[in-house]
């Protein structure tokens, strides 16, 4: 009996040295890139580092607001995508795995591309989307929320708004998806851009974490596989 009960505490211990961690991400619907718990790009980049990290994780889709007041009440181990405008100042990052750069979509006959020209008039944003703090506080432009990128587009083909601030891809899509003509962008001259990172909680094993998907995602940069990862909805 007795070398049974050490061969079965010896058995146990090794599972527990084997055990991964479980981490629960919250996070909020993005065209493209949050789709479901299961489907979007960054739904797939977090599955894929959660993967070499040996991270068995959960994934919860909620609103925006939500999501960011369930990671600021610690009620989640993680959040993504998170920005310096939105996420608390106290969590852990990891390197940045994404570049939110957004422009702005025009009338064709009424270029706007800086945020100098969008004062003094309308400018359409979504409801809950993360903007640059230099935009959204300008006091000399007017902002007009809508609930969508569609709508938005539509506000602006028909003339209700002057621009409309958006993501390269969203935009695209939402001009698709509207089916409104005149509208472009200048590619070559961004609005502006933020750093898109992983957020954990202030912890031992939060800064164990943050760690070990920084080391993830810096080596997918280096071998160009995060980039196929992120930008193959271009292809």
């Amino acid at each position: 009996m007795g070398k049974y009960l050490v061969l079965i505490l010896s058995l146990l211990s090794c599972v527990g040295y084997a055990k991964v961690t479980f981490v629960t991400f919250v996070t909020f619907p993005i065209p493209l890139m949050v789709e479901s718990a299961e489907v979007g790009l960054f739904i797939d980049l977090t599955k894929e580092i959660s993967k070499r990290t040996k991270t068995e994780i959960l994934i919860q889709v909620m609103p925006t607001g939500r999501a960011i007041l369930s990671f600021s009440k610690g009620q989640s181990n993680a959040f993504f995508p998170a920005l310096d405008v939105y996420t608390p100042t106290n969590a852990i990052k990891t390197v940045p795995f994404y570049e939110k750069v957004d422009f702005v979509f025009y009338r064709k006959e009424k270029p706007l591309k800086t945020i100098k020209d969008l004062e003094g008039k309308k400018v359409g944003l979504t409801f809950r989307y993360p903007y640059a703090v230099a935009l959204t506080s300008n006091k000399k432009i007017k902002f007009v929320f809508s609930e969508n990128d569609v709508a938005n587009m539509k506000k602006l083909s028909d003339g209700n708004i002057d621009a409309f601030v958006v993501e390269e891809r969203s935009g695209l899509r939402a001009l698709e998806l509207s089916r409104v003509n005149g509208i472009t962008f200048d590619r070559d001259t961004p609005l502006s851009k933020q750093d898109v990172y992983y957020a954990f909680k202030d912890t031992e094993e939060g800064r164990r974490l943050a760690k070990e998907f920084s080391a993830v995602i810096t080596a997918m940069k280096a071998n160009g596989s995060l980039d196929d990862a992120i930008l193959r909805s271009k292809k």
